[in-house]
């Protein structure tokens, strides 16, 4: 008998340590959960201050930024306003990029800007940032977007552009599909920003010998269009300012062929980003490299290797311009370049200096709206045009 009281006394003392320990547990648990949710908190209100200062509004206090210290540094000797104006500018949204959303800001009397918000960037300190940003404003070539000014905070890294009021090319190319009101995208239109666009990239790999791939970015939704239709490459030289990590997983040049296989990207990433440009330009298709969020693309390198091999080649080119006859050799000779570009090896790709040389000899056609057919087809099996898988390929192992 009195073993078992002796033993029946242990488990109550074994069971009284448990429901201790479950209430110590549970009271850790609590401290733990309102000291998090109170951090939430004061996170959640941090940003939406951030969010009050510099998204559209009517009167935006900067007196915050002001504590930070932050510098707006201006670059163009016509450019005159002060952070507080831009803060204050009527403004709206462009949307969401892979490294920052837009705003179109109207400053009383200036033309419209673009002030981008920079996220996911490195460790960089204001001196480090500042001369990433020098760099990419000294690059000017008329088919460069310019950039206009720049701001560092602790909080906030802005980069002002000018607005292009055409859009970009990703909404020329794809915009209002089968409506009625959709403005054909003719053949001249579309040479004239394969164009644009190999010039901006040339001078990029010229002039700019600290990146290993200059661009880094280049897709149809970043080459935009002034108010004379001129083509300007934005996003250029913006893989110095972003962790590798996060570049690898957005930027166009990292999922190139040879990042995918031997995880390096080279100046020969920007070329075969050039010839998915192009293959877009000619198909009218959507790039799968190059596909917003939520938008289901093509690999348009495999998908024209495929239509090229199988000769069904007049099914390649978009209608808005295969029905434009006198423009099928050019249509052809831009397509040849565009596989050469997008070679899975990339020593056999071509220097960004040849292929400028190789799309200026493309002649435009005498009129877009002249000359039109119901079909490519005739043009491109005549004689004078007709081409061989093999020479429109060429050596792609």
């Amino acid at each position: 008998m009195g073993s078992s009281n002796k033993f029946g006394t242990m488990l109550l003392l074994f069971d009284l340590v448990g429901l201790l320990a479950v209430i110590l547990l549970f009271i850790l648990y609590w401290r733990k959960t309102k000291k998090l949710k109170k951090m939430l908190k004061n996170m959640n209100a941090g940003e939406r201050k951030a969010e009050e200062e510099l998204a559209v509004g009517d009167d935006v206090e900067t007196s915050g930024l002001d504590d930070e210290k932050g510098k707006l540094v201006l670059l163009e000797e016509e450019t005159r306003f002060e952070l507080s104006h831009l803060l204050k500018a009527s403004a709206e949204g462009l949307g969401k990029g892979v490294f920052g959303n837009s705003y179109k800001a109207k400053i009383q009397g200036m033309p419209a800007v673009v002030v981008k918000r920079l996220k996911d960037l490195k460790a960089l300190s204001s001196e480090e940032f500042m001369k990433q940003l020098s760099r990419i404003a000294d690059q000017k070539h008329p088919n460069l977007l310019p950039l206009v000014a720049y701001y560092y905070s602790n909080h906030e890294k802005l980069m002002v552009h000018r607005f292009a009021p055409k859009g970009n090319l990703f909404n020329l190319i794809h915009g209002e599909r089968g409506k009625a009101n959709r403005i054909p995208f003719r053949w001249n239109a579309r040479l004239s920003v394969a164009r644009g666009v190999a010039r901006a990239l040339e001078y990029l790999h010229l002039n700019n010998s600290q990146s290993i791939v200059p661009h880094g970015n280049l897709k149809s939704s970043n080459v935009l269009l002034d108010e004379n239709e001129t083509p300007l490459v934005s996003d250029y030289g913006l893989i110095s300012l972003i962790a590798l990590p996060i570049a690898s997983t957005r930027m166009a040049s990292f999922k190139s062929p040879e990042y995918q296989t031997l995880k390096r990207v080279t100046k020969k990433s920007d070329v075969w980003s050039y010839g998915c440009l192009l293959l877009e330009l000619l198909t009218g298709r959507v790039s799968a490299h190059s596909a917003p969020p939520g938008t289901n693309g093509v690999d348009l390198c495999s998908w024209v290797h495929r239509a090229v091999r199988e000769e069904w080649t007049a099914e390649i080119f978009d209608l808005e311009i295969s029905v434009q006859r006198n423009a099928a050799s050019g249509m052809l000779r831009l397509l040849q370049i565009a596989i050469q570009c997008c070679n899975k090896a990339p020593e056999k790709r071509p220097e960004m200096k040849q292929v400028v040389r190789e799309v200026d000899n493309i002649e435009e056609v005498e009129s877009d709206e002249e000359n039109l057919s119901s079909s490519l087809d005739h043009s491109l099996t005549d004689e004078s045009h007709s081409t061989s898988a093999s020479a429109i390929i060429g050596d792609q192992t």
